[in-house]
């Protein structure tokens, strides 16, 4: 198929002080390698937990359509378990027919988009850890990023439900701390009418998860720059390409997590009656060469606790 990785098998090597185990085979679904570091972080906690598994790798490299087509052929496969990378690819995982068990991470929404019943008592055959960083962490580091902010932009894609949700819970957060203007656009050409729809009272701009927004972050550091604006953004690879700063899940450790609900499921435990995970140490991104460009001093506590200064 035109685009797709073709599937490939690894081997995890077992960790043998824990003896002899069962060879599981377990299927990874991604969109797109964005999400590499969860994929990574998923094999190194199962082997971690002594478990020997055949990985069967499939990758849409961004085609949405592709995923039912690429989730059935891991189906084929009869592999014990999905590992779903991305919304879309675990609703294509557990729209499957039967009763393969998802692990899902990093979706924003899981009841919201379908997968589960409820955070606590997921129900059905999928749980897993959600990628959502909890607004209020984030009204707070934009505050201490940011300390003489008032007046702050949301800038999303009104049809993305990720992006909604997000805003929504943003707004609930930060209302009563800062003064919030919300600059939604239906299509990516709407980028180009920003400079015209910013107020000249703006402190910086905010832009919840997104997969609109975030391809065409160019215009937006472009339009942001002109306006002498920083950018606090939702998603990590915006921060080397012109975000100031970012408060993020740690896809590495999210497909740890996962993992661990991995090993429940191929004990025995039915995923439905497993938690789904949330983000619990979000680990920050600041970018010192654009704080510099708009005369921002980086709070030395920020810079301390980084995970990583773009410079």
């Amino acid at each position: 198929m035109a685009g797709i990785n073709p599937p490939h098998v690894e081997t995890v090597i077992k960790n043998k002080a824990r003896g002899v185990v069962q060879l599981h085979h377990i299927g990874i679904l991604q969109l797109t390698q964005n999400l590499d570091d969860a994929v990574r972080g998923f094999k190194a906690g199962l082997t971690d937990a002594g478990l020997i598994a055949e990985f069967h790798y499939l990758n849409a490299d961004g085609t949405l359509s592709d995923l039912p087509k690429l989730a059935e052929k891991l189906a084929e496969q009869k592999v014990d378990l999905i590992f779903a990378c991305s919304t879309p690819a675990a609703q294509a995982a557990v729209q499957l027919a039967g009763t393969i068990p998802v692990v899902f991470t990093p979706v924003f929404d899981p009841v919201g988009v379908g997968l589960t019943q409820s955070m606590d008592r997921p129900g059905g055959k999928a749980t897993g850890v959600a990628g959502m960083v909890p607004a209020a962490a984030k009204v707070a580091f934009i505050r201490e990023l940011l300390p003489a902010a008032h007046s702050i932009g949301i800038l999303y894609h009104s049809g993305d439900s990720n992006a909604l949700l997000e805003v929504r819970n943003f707004k609930q957060a930060a209302s009563s701390t800062f003064t919030l203007i919300d600059l939604p656009i239906v299509m990516p050409e709407d980028l180009s009418t920003l400079p015209a729809r910013l107020p000249p009272v703006l402190d910086a701009l905010f832009l919840p998860i997104g997969r609109v927004v975030e391809e065409n972050f160019a215009s937006v550091a472009y339009y942001a720059e002109a306006a002498n604006l920083p950018i606090i953004t939702s998603h990590a690879p915006n921060v080397p390409s012109g975000a100031l700063g970012a408060l993020v899940a740690n896809h590495y450790e999210l497909g740890i997590a996962c993992a661990v609900k991995a090993s429940q499921i191929l004990a025995g435990t039915q995923p439905g009656s497993i938690p789904v995970g949330i983000v619990d140490s979000p680990e920050i991104q600041l970018n010192a060469f654009v704080a510099d460009n708009l005369g921002i001093k980086l709070p030395q506590a920020l810079l301390t606790k980084a995970t990583e200064v773009f410079e």
